[in-house]
């Protein structure tokens, strides 16, 4: 097998080249000139003038975008490049109308990614989909140097996974989690990564969303509760910090729409921070669970009941034997409180029972028709899936 780092540096070559001749033709594109002077401009600067009357000097949506220059500077050591092989499946190596005694060559994948340094042991975070069946795993930092690197825990439903560094002897840059609840539509955010091939790129842009639950149903991820940003995400990007403005990460680059401009997708960091033990520990998640079938309440419903426009979940259908049942809940109760937190949705409570622990027993506030009733309920092992 060829060195780890011999690999990597044909591979990088290779990818360069190819973004380079990508960009150039892209950049070639339409007879604009970009300069660094300002566009000429008829109107007047006096302050005085009719144009500036009525202007708040003030006003902060006046104020210009700021300098990111110095959360670059703070932020960009730490965002890697990974880049993977992935050798098919032994039922690959022979297709089936291949003819008899012949053996097709064996197509050896390779593909790059992003990720972030999170603690100075070499803990690395990035997308299950970045290094999901790699057989070899390589990460390069700013400053050149390259390690190999082993998962340490992975997620499909939430598209997370944690790797590790191997032989780390020097000291590594990182970067610190962030709060993504604090995260308000419309605040700046950067996106670093390294799309394309185009190692250490930042981007930067808005929150534009929060909350956003984009992939089709039956998809691999069953967890879906995305920031969406305009900052450009492009193949390679994933896996890559979104930053805040205190040049904390905020969430993971992991989707954009190919439908659309401007449609970018993060998983929020709040979410990473509630699988993260687990990841680390076990290398997987060990999700609680309630035993069953939730959806929205409907409006008739709440109108019948004078309850808020907002918040709840309805239980649909109880799984046999499962947690729920036990607790002695009903079809058509209403969820409004696990464990002492308020429940805004159908997702939220998903994602709360999957996250509070097996065998923890908590209390369930429920809407039984006219009546409010708190049950406690003892939870149970997510089965296999």
């Amino acid at each position: 097998m060829m060195p780890a780092n011999d690999w990597l540096r044909w591979f990088v070559v290779i990818t360069f080249v190819a973004a380079s001749g990508t960009a150039l033709a892209m950049g070639c594109n339409g007879d604009r000139v970009d300069s660094d002077e300002p566009p000429p401009s008829d109107v007047s600067s006096d302050d005085d003038s009719p144009a500036n009357a009525g202007i708040d000097e003030q006003a902060p949506f006046l104020s210009t975008p700021p300098n990111f220059a110095e959360q670059v500077a703070a932020v960009r050591p730490a965002v890697v490049n990974i880049y993977t092989r992935t050798d098919p499946p032994d039922e690959e190596a022979r297709q089936p109308f291949s003819p008899p005694g012949i053996v097709p060559q064996q197509r050896v994948r390779e593909s790059l990614g992003s990720g972030f340094i999170f603690d100075e042991q070499g803990l690395v975070l990035t997308n299950d989909h970045v290094v999901r069946g790699a057989s070899e795993i390589a990460v390069r930092l700013l400053d050149e140097r390259i390690y190999s690197a082993e998962v340490l825990g992975s997620d499909p439903p939430t598209d997370i996974a944690v790797l590790k560094l191997v032989d780390v002897e020097e000291e590594l840059p990182t970067i610190g989690l962030g709060d993504s609840d604090e995260l308000a539509i419309g605040n700046w955010v950067l996106a670093m990564g390294n799309p394309l091939g185009l190692a250490s790129t930042v981007t930067a842009g808005i929150a534009s969303g929060t909350g956003r639950q984009v992939m089709p149903p039956g998809g691999r991820l069953r967890f879906q509760d995305f920031i969406q940003t305009d900052a450009s995400i492009n193949p390679g990007s994933s896996g890559g910090p979104l930053v805040d403005m205190a040049g904390e990460v905020v969430g993971i680059a992991t989707a954009t729409s190919q439908e659309g401009h401007g449609l970018g997708f993060a998983i929020p960091i709040n979410m990473v921070r509630d699988v993260l033990n687990d990841l680390i520990e076990h290398g997987r998640v060990q999700r609680s669970w309630l035993g069953i079938y939730v959806g929205e309440v409907p409006a008739r419903l709440r109108d019948e009941l004078d309850l808020p426009d907002e918040g709840g979940a309805v239980l649909t259908r109880l799984v046999e034997d499962g947690p729920a049942e036990e607790a002695g809940m009903e079809p058509g109760d209403i969820f409004l409180e696990l464990d002492g937190e308020e429940v805004d949705d159908a997702f939220h409570l998903s994602w709360l029972a999957a996250t509070i622990g097996v065998g923890v027993t908590v209390d369930v506030l429920i809407q039984r028709g006219s009546e409010e009733l708190t049950l406690p309920l003892t939870l149970g092992l997510l089965p296999d899936e």
